[in-house]
């Protein structure tokens, strides 16, 4: 299996545990890698004949029990060592991916029990992730995302999408997890919403805030 097909695999099983469902619509996965329905659509015929996933034509995709255990290994090699390169090297959260992506393939299971003990058995990665443990028992995904939060109410960043452009993006506007933002306009027309985060007013387009979640705090 090359990176690519376990980057989708990765992607499905991370997809099920946000949305919390069981198939995933092709135009989710595009979405949340930027390509085309067209090329979504050629990589899970590869994945289905790998027998790593399933389609159902017109429901869409789930993993198989073999695509799951593929999924959840990947997963949680890749967040323990997102972990461990932001703690205790000082990556930033922007650049710490594509070092866990190298990673994730060329750990062993010995390694991995040993740094996961190391780091104090974390459950969420910098991103507010949950981390699922060699069963694939994990703590809930945070799934209620920033643009469904109504005018006036207050919400509490709690997880991210692990996005490079959305990550520099939440940087340079000094948005961390754990701020609040306590929302003062929305705009359905111009897709775009007003807030304030720690004391600072900022404008945000719905397709960002799609990608932030977190909880109401009142």
């Amino acid at each position: 299996m090359n990176r690519a097909e376990e980057d989708y695999i990765k992607t499905i099983y991370e997809l099920t545990v946000e949305k919390k469902q069981a198939l995933i619509k092709s135009n989710d996965i595009a979405e949340r890698f930027g390509f085309t329905d067209q090329s979504v659509n050629e990589m899970i015929k590869k994945l289905e004949k790998k027998h790593l996933v399933s389609f159902v034509p017109y429901k869409g995709i789930s993993l198989t029990k073999k695509g799951k255990d593929v999924a959840i290994r990947m997963v949680r090699a890749h967040r323990i060592w997102e972990v461990f390169l932001t703690e205790k090297l000082g990556f930033s959260w922007e650049n710490v991916h594509e070092d866990a992506e190298m990673l994730e393939h060329a750990t062993s299971p010995e390694v991995l029990e040993k740094l996961y003990h190391f780091l104090g058995e974390p459950t969420y990665c910098q991103h507010g992730n949950p981390i699922p443990d060699f069963a694939g028992k994990m703590e809930e995904a945070i799934s209620f995302s920033l643009d469904k939060a109504e005018v006036g109410q207050t919400f509490e960043l709690l997880r991210v999408i692990d996005h490079k452009d959305l990550l520099v993006y939440l940087n340079a506007q000094g948005i961390k997890l754990h701020h609040r933002f306590n929302i003062i306009e929305k705009d359905p027309f111009s897709g775009l919403m007003k807030l304030v985060c720690e004391g600072n007013e900022k404008t945000m387009t719905m397709k960002t805030a799609r990608m932030l979640f977190g909880k109401i705090m009142h």
